[in-house]
């Protein structure tokens, strides 16, 4: 194993190979940080030597990370991190912060919710880089918040967080059932919606949905017919077919757009769509600022964090 002289790495080359790696390209990155592009590559050049890994392949006229670096960024993000909460001094000033942030949620989901994020943030930081990442699973979101792929994930409420994570919450909503109503008509009893064919989402993960749990509690079951890994494929899946879809009713303003929904035939909770965010970042001011941008666009009246568990 080589010898590392770690001294040599401080908080500024950091910054800079995650700006190059953000962006692809020494000279964007230059630009973003408002530095020269011979200070962007010195400082990369510098990394490389203390690491023995070119970082940064050439390919065509960009550039693209080496897997050294694809493994790196999480780390690096969280050290950063780290490094920016053994100090509180003065406010966040969102104007001076040259990294980008980073959201995990189900985009096609919260397509509407995740745009009206972003234009927030633009409208305090016009020209702020937002990363949206594909949540997945709802059990991804410890993983991605742990290693700083995200810095705060939007999530259907989970009935028990790992006690590493925080959460608020952020809206709420009802599960409706969508159709196409030139093939078929409403949903109007528990037997109707057991006998149709279903078409759900397919995110990856291997625990039941709450509906699901809830029509085994009813010794109940309905036939899944097609799965799909996002919702706007699963619109197309029931456009013109007898199909039916179970989700939050705010998808008629998106992808569900020009089908009919009717009430889903079965008891049921409030949905409710929650901020989560790591324990670590709790006290990061950048993180604060976020959070209440995000409260104060979609959440409800006076959102503020729930209580420890």
């Amino acid at each position: 194993m080589r010898n590392i002289d770690t001294s040599q790495i401080n908080g500024r080359v950091l910054r800079i190979f995650l700006a190059v790696f953000d962006l692809k390209s020494i000279s964007k990155a230059a630009h973003k940080l408002d530095i020269s592009q011979s200070t962007v590559s010195h400082n990369v050049e510098k990394l490389r030597n203390i690491l023995g890994d070119s970082l940064f392949i050439q390919a065509g006229r960009g550039i693209i990370p080496s897997a050294h670096a694809e493994l790196m960024v999480p780390k690096v993000r969280r050290l950063l991190a780290d490094m920016e909460a053994l100090v509180h001094m003065g406010d966040y000033i969102p104007q001076e912060d040259g990294e980008p942030f980073s959201i995990a949620a189900n985009g096609s989901t919260l397509a509407y919710e995740v745009t009206r994020i972003r234009d927030a943030i633009w409208e305090q930081v016009p020209d702020k880089t937002v990363i949206f990442r594909e949540l997945g699973s709802r059990g991804n979101a410890e993983t991605m918040l742990d290693n700083a792929t995200a810095d705060i994930a939007i999530t259907v409420r989970s009935a028990n967080y790992p006690q590493t994570l925080k959460h608020q919450i952020l809206s709420t909503d009802k599960m409706v059932v969508f159709f196409d109503a030139s093939i078929s008509g409403p949903i109007q009893t528990i037997s109707d919606y057991c006998n149709a064919r279903h078409a759900t989402l397919d995110f990856g993960g291997n625990s039941k949905s709450e509906l699901a749990l809830s029509l085994e509690k009813q010794g109940l079951s309905r036939t899944i017919s097609c799965m799909a890994p996002n919702v706007w494929l699963l619109a197309e899946m029931v456009r013109g077919s007898n199909l039916v879809a179970t989700l939050p009713s705010q998808l008629q303003q998106s992808a569900f757009s020009g089908l009919q929904s009717c009430p889903l035939p079965l008891a049921q909770s409030e949905l409710h769509f929650d901020l989560v965010w790591h324990r670590r970042y709790e006290n990061s001011p950048r993180l604060k600022w976020l959070r209440k941008l995000i409260c104060d666009t979609i959440g409800p009246p006076n959102c503020t964090p729930e209580k420890p568990d």
